[in-house]
């Protein structure tokens, strides 16, 4: 479609007009730019037009603090997240720095008194305990290879535990003080009084037995190790007298003990690597029946 020109090019000669104007903006230009004639013009013109630009760039500055909120907080989020799952590592690290602290105390125990006795000791680890409660007894993992013999005692910083019974080539079978058939030789450390201490089952107190009414003993009195059986060496703490009963309807004094090592609270313990220096065999479960059967007849 054919467009004429402009009306203003229509009227006169175009050419002068062009003149014109081109003059026109010529003397505009050097105007504003050696007499600064249209500054003010600017400045009035920006001051109108600058709550303008004020309103129209608000929709795009609240759309970039929307933006910026919204990554802030997922950014706060994943610091945060990641914060909690340090401080979970961090108390998990705690709490496992705790139990290898003690187990590390335990064992500096073990040592020290490998170094106060003049017997060797073994350390070992309970990987077993039974709940029987008249059977006491564990599985430790030192076997015959590791130079364990049947009969060997195994004790705590304390003092003793129990003594081997079984011997596997890595592990062994240890009894308790307080299992039924256990028997120790023991003797009263304050004035050298001899006896035999029974085990009677679990949670119950052991038994110092063959004891008369007149004996010189105290609740609170320590027993250790007598020596005399050849399997036990001489001086360890086994037990705390903790009752006596001397009522004249009993032949003899029923003396109840408490263990001075804690039984079942030790995860490690000391295998006492004595050799023997005697034959005499411990006192068995015949026996005990025996020393009774005595007992009521001499009753």
């Amino acid at each position: 479609m054919f467009r004429s020109p402009p009306t203003l090019f229509n009227q006169g000669a175009p050419f002068l007009k062009l003149l014109f104007f081109l003059l026109l903006g010529s003397v505009i230009i050097f105007a504003d730019y050696k007499l600064h004639a249209t500054e003010k013009i600017r400045l009035i013109g920006n001051n109108l037009l600058f709550p303008i630009q004020q309103l129209l760039s608000q929709p795009g500055r609240l759309s970039d603090l929307t933006l910026d909120y919204f990554q802030t907080r997922s950014s706060l989020k994943q610091k945060l997240e990641e914060r909690s799952s340090q401080l979970d590592n961090l108390r998990l690290m705690a709490n496992q720095a705790e139990v290898l602290e003690s187990e590390n105390s335990h064992l500096r125990k073990l040592l020290s008194l490998q170094q106060r006795s003049s017997v060797k000791s073994l350390a070992a680890e309970v990987i077993f305990s039974p709940l029987s409660p008249s059977s006491q007894r564990i599985i430790i993992n030192r076997g015959s290879a590791d130079g364990v013999q049947s009969g060997m005692p195994i004790a705590t910083e304390a003092g003793i535990m129990g003594q081997i019974l079984r011997v596997f080539e890595n592990s062994s079978e240890a009894a308790l003080l307080e299992d039924r058939d256990f028997a120790i030789p023991v003797l009263v450390e304050r004035n050298g009084l001899r006896s035999v201490l029974f085990g009677v089952g679990r949670g119950e107190p052991l038994e110092l037995r063959y004891v008369n009414n007149l004996a010189d003993l105290d609740v609170g009195d320590h027993l250790i190790t007598s020596g005399i059986d050849g399997t036990y060496p001489a001086g360890i703490p086994v037990a705390i007298i903790s009752k006596i009963d001397r009522s004249s309807e009993n032949s003899g004094a029923v003396i109840a003990c408490k263990p001075i090592a804690q039984l079942h609270h030790n995860r490690y313990l000391s295998i006492l690597l004595y050799q023997p220096t005697t034959t005499a065999p411990s006192p068995t479960e015949s026996e005990v029946v025996k020393n009774r059967l005595r007992q009521k007849k001499g009753s």
